[in-house]
């Protein structure tokens, strides 16, 4: 499933160009061009009726050599530090606290007004903010080893996992400040069934977990 691919003018992507290479070899990371002849892209309609996922289909597509990035059959290597950009999460971290800010600001609304008053949705509040400035100085971690061209591994999954599961747990708390009008009041509603996408996306949870263990804390696999 590729995010956003119907908007996209280009895609990256793993290909296997060597079928006879050991399973992380033999493979070419590639930037494509999605309107080359065969590619074909078909939205997904999620429970929240938006279309933000997509099938990509590939018949006969050719990538010309100067779309290669990095060495050929070495792809794998390429990508890994991809997903490691992509889960340092300070996005993610910035979306929490956004996302906390806008709870408080609908809280003045007469709708939500006694809920917001509750010891409980307060307490939740508070945990909430602080574990979104943990978020943001776990962020703040794999940035600066980039920034001195260091690779976050296991760090990255951290971020990752942190955020992404704090997503999840703002999104509780939206419905738990709403009551029964958050199933009626569509940013709510839909906040929460968004946030079940974000311990899948870039990586689950197990995943994460898994890289935390073996290459964080040095433990065997299986």
């Amino acid at each position: 499933w590729t995010t956003g691919a119907q908007y996209a003018d280009m895609m990256y992507m793993l290909a296997r160009t060597d079928p006879d290479a050991p399973k992380h070899r033999g493979i070419t990371y590639l930037l494509l061009d999605m309107k080359a002849p065969g590619v074909t892209v078909r939205p997904l309609t999620q429970l929240s009726g938006q279309q933000g996922f997509n099938e990509v289909f590939f018949e006969d597509v050719r990538v010309p050599v100067a779309n290669r990035i990095g060495e050929e059959n070495r792809g794998w290597y390429v990508g890994t530090t991809t997903l490691d950009f992509e889960r340092s999460s300070i996005g993610s971290a910035i979306g929490v606290r956004k996302q906390l800010e806008s709870l408080i600001r609908q809280a003045s609304d007469d709708s939500v007004e006694a809920g917001f008053r509750s010891d409980s949705v307060r307490r939740e509040f508070a945990d909430r903010w602080i574990e979104a400035e943990v978020a943001k100085m776990l962020s703040y971690r794999v940035i600066s080893m980039q920034a001195n061209n260091l690779i976050p591994n296991h760090e990255a999954s951290m971020c990752k996992l942190f955020s992404s599961e704090l997503s999840q747990r703002i999104a509780n708390l939206s419905m738990h400040m709403y009551g029964m009008y958050g199933n009626l009041r569509n940013r709510a509603g839909m906040g929460y069934m968004q946030a079940v996408s974000s311990t899948i996306a870039g990586g689950t949870t197990e995943i994460q977990k898994g890289i935390m263990a073996t290459r964080g804390l040095g433990l065997p696999r299986g």
